[in-house]
């Protein structure tokens, strides 16, 4: 069995179904049902049963399976990362792509920072919509990607090294006049004939509405789409909320708009995104100053050369 064999049977188990699974690992649903079955035949056991055609079943050996499976990736992600310094930093140029938050979650300034003191590295930003930051990074036109963990699904799962920066809970956004206004939590159910202003789809917030709508057997009511904050902030009246994630909202905020939690909050990482056989001690060096001046720590000066 592969590293990418373990990676499958964690997206079945996680979705309880072959066809779903199939398309987050860009498989069709022959080819994965064979890898299935391909690991069933090397451990001589049944980990899945599929005699629920809609929701399919572990057996017990697929849970045991799947806890050692999950512990393996992460090893072998962990590895990955450890690997990438002693790979020589062949070009001193990193395009970077970012969905349109750097500038909310100071990331911006900390690559400019990161910039700065390395005098011998050029190092450049490219804001666009997630999918097609996604599709740039698996073009290789990009070295790596700043997105959020709702849009790197459609990247293969172990071509791809993510570590998260930093995370963010999704809020409800609404006039202050608003008849749910006055709550401080909001169930998703009261929102269920509300008209709802949104980022489009591929900004990793139109996704998540989705989904969260979607297992309470609900459809979202979206009636606008706009890729500003600000001009979906200036949608919002008494009958129509947004969702927004709340560190990217804040610099927006005005004293006319609200921000209220899902009763049942959604947390969201924003995830650096780089290939993992192309890691090297540049990347490393920057996700780690990333990650450190994320959490306060004031990172030690590098000397220039």
């Amino acid at each position: 069995m592969t590293i990418n064999d373990l990676q499958a049977f964690v997206m079945v188990y996680d979705l309880r179904h072959i066809s779903n699974a199939a398309v987050e690992l860009h498989l069709s649903q022959s080819e994965l049902s064979k890898r299935m079955r391909a690991l069933e035949n090397e451990l001589n056991l049944q980990l899945i049963d599929t005699h629920n055609k809609r929701r399919l079943q572990i057996t017990p050996a697929g849970e045991t399976f799947y806890h050692h499976a999950h512990k393996i990736i992460r090893d072998y992600e962990n590895m990955m990362h450890d690997l990438a310094p002693n790979r020589p930093t062949i070009s001193k140029n990193l395009v970077i792509g970012s969905i349109p938050v750097s500038g909310q979650y100071n990331i911006a300034k900390k690559i400019a920072a990161f910039d700065n003191q390395h005098a011998d590295v050029e190092i450049k930003i490219i804001e666009d919509e997630g999918d097609q930051v996604v599709k740039r990074l698996s073009a290789d036109e990009l070295q790596a990607a700043i997105i959020r963990d709702t849009q790197t699904h459609q990247l293969q799962p172990t071509d791809f090294q993510k570590q998260p920066l930093l995370t963010d809970e999704l809020k409800i956004i609404l006039s202050r006049d608003h008849p749910l206004a006055n709550r401080a939590v909001i169930r998703l159910q009261d929102l269920a004939k509300q008209k709802i202003a949104t980022l489009p789809p591929g900004s990793g917030v139109y996704e998540p509405i989705n989904d969260l709508f979607g297992r309470q057997g609900l459809t979202p009511n979206f009636f606008f789409e706009s890729t500003h904050i600000e001009t979906l902030l200036g949608m919002l009246d008494d009958s129509n909320v947004t969702f927004l994630f709340k560190q990217s909202v804040l610099p927006f905020m005005t004293e006319h708009v609200v921000m209220r939690s899902l009763a049942v909050p959604l947390i969201s990482q924003l995830n650096f995104v780089y290939p993992q056989r192309s890691g090297n001690q540049l990347l490393t060096d920057l996700i780690d100053y990333l990650t450190v001046t994320a959490h306060g720590i004031k990172p030690q000066p590098t000397m220039k050369h």
